[in-house]
Formats: C-alpha cells, structure tokens, sequence
C-alpha cells in the first residue's frame, strides 16, 4: 500500500476536474525527494556518531571525552538559540512563494536574515564578556592539568561555531520554505563527511579537544556557508539578503510567528526530554537505564516518520497562500493513513522482539517489563500521528491554537509523569504522556481541524462567487 502511494504521488496528479494539475504533482516531489534525501542525511549523522564515539574514546580517555562530549552536547541548543525566527521564515517564504510573490521571499529572507545576524551577534557578544568571569574548569569540574588547559579553548571554539551557526541557518530554512529541502539533506550529508574526516584527521594528528570541537561543530558551519554561496551567489542570485530589502512589517511578522514555534518549541523539549530526569529523581539513577535504552529503540519511529512527514510543512504553507485545498485534503488523508500503518507496523515489531533486539544490542542485563515496552510503542504511535497533522498546522500557521493546547498539555504531563512514576514505576511515564497528550493535543486537533476545513471551503466559496457573479 505504502509503494504504490509513492508512485501515485511521483505521477502526474489530477484534481477534481480529471485535470493534471502540475503544481499538485511538483510538490509531491518535491516532498518525496526531500524525504528521501532527509533519512540519508539522518544515517550518515548517525553513523558519524557511530564511528567518532569509540575512537575518541580510546583516543582522549574517560575525562577528556566526557568534556568532548559535553561540549559538543552543547551546539545542539543551537536549534533553540533563534528562538523560532528560522521557522517563522520557513513560513513567511512559503507563504510568499505560494502566491508567485518574488519581492515578499525577498523581504522574508533578508529580514529574516537581519533578526538572526542580530540574535547571533548578541549571544556571541555575551558569551564573550561572560567568558572573562568564568572558571571552565570548575564549571565542568575537570580535575587533570591537561582537561583544565583545554577547556578554556574548547568552550571559546564552540561559542564561536554557535553563534556563526545562527545567521547562517537562514539558507537552510530558505530552501525549506521554497520546498528544495533535497539541497539543504545534500549539504548535510557533505556537512556529516567534512565532520567526520575532520574528527579523523584530529586523531591521528593527535590533537585536542579544542581542535576535535571545531572539527566536529565547525563543519555544520563551513557547509551551511558554502550552502550559502553556492545558493545565494550562483544559483539565486536575485534572493541574496539585501538591507533595502528588509522591511519593519515583514521583522514583526517573523518575530510573531518565531515566538509562538519557540513557545511550542520548548514545552515539547521540557515534556519530552526529562524523562531521565524524573525517573532518577522519583525511583533512583538505577532505573533510568531501565528506561532509557528501550526508549531509545522506539524513539527511531518517530525519528524516521518525522524526516519523512516534515518536507510537507512548506508545501502546505504554498498550497494555503493558493487555496489549493483539495490537495491539502487529499495529501493529509493519505499521509496520516500511511504514518498511522508504518507507526503501527514497526511498534508491534519491537514490542514483541524487544527481548531479543535488546539482548543483540545492550546483552542480557536488561530485561523491562512489558507494561513499559508497550507503553513506549503506544506513545510512539501517538507522536508520529499527531505530528503529521501538526506539519499542517505550522505551514498553515495555525499556531495560536498550538502554543495554548500545548502549553496546557504541558503541565499536565509533567505533572502525570511525576506521579505515574511514583505509583506506577517506569511503566508510567509513557502511558502518562499518552494519556495527557491524547486529551489535550489530539482530541483538540480532531475538533479543530474538520471546522477549519469547513470555514476555509466556505471562503474559497465566496471568493468563487465574487470572482464569477454570472
């Protein structure tokens, strides 16, 4: 069913009237192509991850390589430090660009720019006033003379890679509102080799943490910059940010937008992220490995559908600016179907070859109970669903409601998760976050969604009517 959903959408679409609609069919492929090239780019980063853990292990020791590690651990806040700006570009441009408006890509990009040169500017500038004041060293509690030595330079390295990271995403989140996200996965991949090679190279030259930092944070940087030229300066050379080209409308509008995707942004990091946290807290450290490994297997659902499902945000943003709602009708239906069978699919399979697929991968010191398996395959469902229905409700900004239903679910689940753990143990903290997200995400965005479509048929109606009196 899966394969020949995929040929149907690589083909030429039809619509209502029988009419092969080309640009229907173009974002399909665009979509599929960047979903192809997304689960690519997300094996090399993890296969680099793979190859550069174990040999840096070896290579720095236990200190040196959980101050490599920390450090690094760090730049991945990067998708935070914008505070949603790169998403509300995403949106601003495939807005734009659904309309056929040349001159507002032009002022969503360089305005866009401007806020984000800003925001890299101003942490950089802070770091480095803040880094006079501070002791590295007792920060991460490094106690051998050579970790010491090499903190300072480490951190100073990295600050730099993040807040270079920060003006240079704007290509990226370009690509992705113009549905090109296959350029932005192409330069990932070179991005994840230029890493790996770099950390390589580090190793064998012997050298040290600050050298393997910018090895393996500087090179998103150098790809997103030669990203940047390439597309900028040979490619579209009539979408380069320019200063006349920012405008004070376009600036509040993204920042509006960036707000609300930064609010939803970190209710979903604090919900979903402090599992460990309360499970050390409510039961002990001992459990967290209980817990954590077989989350790990079942979290790679998600991982995947989401790479696949993303593509489609900006190509809805494009077909609302159009008033293309029969395909966002039909590419919605399809969608969810086909995330719903694969979610289901693979859940059942890790949930009764758990045993075995933990004994192959960790050996026989971990055994979780069922109750606990199931849960986590339960709530992995749950996620890939309602998340591709949000991927329409960002690019068709309908964010309001989000950042309210999500800021209320938020609180319920860490309260649920809290006392699941005390009563329930490790079981509880899935099946509490199923429960809380099922109530205030999905029953919600089940209401929600059918009174959006009828509202937005019914001005597509009227708009017909007043375009066509006779």
């Amino acid at each position: 069913m899966v394969i020949q959903t995929v040929r149907r959408l690589l083909s030429r679409e039809s619509g209502a009237d029988g009419v092969s609609d080309p640009r229907s069919a173009q974002r399909h492929r665009n979509a599929i192509l960047a979903a192809i090239t997304g689960v690519f780019a997300r094996i090399t980063g993890m296969s680099v991850s793979l190859v550069t853990v174990p040999v840096t292990f070896h290579y720095l020791g236990k200190e040196r390589f959980g101050l490599w590690m920390t450090i690094s651990s760090v730049i991945v806040l990067a998708n935070f430090a914008d505070f949603g700006i790169g998403n509300g570009v995403v949106n601003s441009v495939a807005e734009a660009s659904g309309r056929d408006d040349l001159q507002g890509i032009r002022s969503a990009i360089s305005s866009g720019f401007s806020v984000l040169s800003a925001i890299g500017l101003g942490l950089g500038s802070m770091f480095f006033v803040a880094a006079h004041f501070v002791s590295w060293g007792d920060v991460f509690r490094v106690s051998s003379e050579g970790a010491r030595a090499e903190v300072g330079p480490a951190v100073m390295g990295a600050a730099i890679c993040f807040a270079l990271n920060i003006p240079l995403d704007i290509v990226q989140r370009v690509q992705l509102g113009l549905q090109q996200g296959f350029q932005t996965n192409c330069w990932q991949i070179f991005s994840s080799v230029m890493s790996l090679t770099g950390v390589l190279a580090v190793v064998h030259l012997r050298g040290g943490v600050p050298q393997l930092v910018i090895a393996l944070a500087g090179a998103p940087a150098a790809g997103a910059a030669l990203n940047a030229i390439y597309f900028f300066c040979i490619q579209r050379r009539d979408l380069l940010p320019r200063w006349s080209a920012v405008s004070k409308a376009t600036v509040k509008k993204i920042a509006n937008l960036g707000g609300m995707f930064f609010v939803i942004q970190v209710v979903i990091a604090i919900s979903f992220s402090t599992d460990n946290v309360i499970i050390a807290r409510t039961l002990g450290v001992g459990s967290v490995a209980l817990y954590s490994i077989p989350q790990r297997m079942f979290s790679l659902i998600t991982v995947m559908l989401f790479t696949l499902v993303t593509p489609l945000w900006p190509a809805y943003g494009e077909a609302m600016a159009r008033g293309d709602l029969p395909w966002i009708k039909r590419t919605l239906s399809v969608t969810l179907t086909g995330v719903l069978i694969v979610a289901c699919s693979v859940a059942t399979v890790l949930v009764v070859f758990s045993n075995q697929i933990l004994r192959i991968w960790v050996g026989n010191s971990l055994h979780p109970e069922f109750m606990l398996v199931l849960g986590l395959g339960v709530w992995e469902i749950v996620r890939s669903f309602t998340g591709t229905m949000q991927m329409f409700l960002n690019g068709a900004n309908i964010l309001r409601f989000q950042t309210i239903t999500h800021c209320i679910f938020g609180v319920f689940c860490l309260t649920s998760k809290i006392l699941c753990a005390k009563h329930f143990g490790t079981a509880g903290v899935p099946w509490a976050a199923t429960l809380t997200y099922s109530i205030f995400i999905i029953v919600p965005n089940l209401w929600y969604l059918p009174r959006l479509f009828k509202s937005l048929e019914a001005v597509a109606t009227a708009e017909a009517v007043l375009a066509d009196p006779a």
